[in-house]
């Protein structure tokens, strides 16, 4: 198994088996069953923000979806919303389907869909551990037809450079806590043609970015609507 490989399945040679260094301290690794708890409420504010950009869409990947605290919260927003997990770690894929969730094993460096196989795909707190955003960047937008969701727990930052770490270099606790560059973010979704218009949101503790593939809308127009949703919450 190479390093960048390890890396992604962390959380499969980890979950549920021994403890983990973070921050250089020792930590209980979770248990399968307590892992939904681990990712953190599934009705925090930022996340209930988020989905309310979800109404109008059929079909949605949720990619890195880990034990599905995703699923239970849009399943109660939109009952007719189809809902579909991705994540790379067998057991919580395992997990996720003897709960009757749709869910398939695989990496967003190579999502085991066709192009614009979902109206939305939708990402949180996930490609900062990946080795690097540009791969799945552009797989979360092939198999989006119509919007891609990226929430990010380390906000990009304002350089030209991505800005890679490793928490706990050097150990077995060792993952990647990476700080992306926002500029070349920018700078790869308007090379792809796909991509019609982007923006960013602000919704703490997270950044959201949210890129359309609708040619009909503009963001410019469409500002006050999703303006109006935030503060209305």
């Amino acid at each position: 198994m190479s390093k960048l490989k390890s890396y992604e399945e962390w959380w499969t040679n980890n979950l549920g088996n021994k403890k983990y260094l973070h921050n250089g301290k020792e930590t209980d690794a979770p248990s399968i069953v307590d892992f939904e708890n681990w990712m953190g409420d599934p009705f925090d504010k930022d996340r209930i923000k988020a989905r309310r950009l979800f109404g109008k869409f059929n079909t949605i990947l949720d990619a890195g979806c880990g034990a599905c605290p995703e699923y239970f919260g849009i399943k109660k927003m939109y009952k007719n919303i189809t809902y579909t997990g991705l994540d790379i770690t067998p057991k919580l894929v395992e997990y996720n389907r003897s709960r009757g969730i749709d869910c398939e094993c695989g990496s967003l460096n190579q999502i085991p869909f066709r192009d614009s196989s979902f109206d939305i795909s939708h990402s949180r707190h996930v490609v900062e551990h990946m080795n690097d955003i540009e791969k799945p960047l552009s797989e979360l937008i092939r198999v989006s037809k119509l919007r891609v969701y990226i929430s990010f727990f380390i906000k990009p930052n304002s350089t030209k450079e991505h800005i890679r770490t490793l928490d706990n270099e050097g150990t077995e606790g060792e993952i990647y806590h990476n700080n992306y560059s926002k500029y070349l973010i920018n700078k790869q979704l308007k090379n792809n043609k796909k991509v019609k218009n982007f923006r960013w949101l602000k919704l703490k503790p997270s950044e959201l970015l949210i890129v359309n593939m609708e040619s009909n809308i503009k963001y410019t127009n469409n500002f006050v609507r999703i303006r109006n949703i935030f503060f209305n919450f």
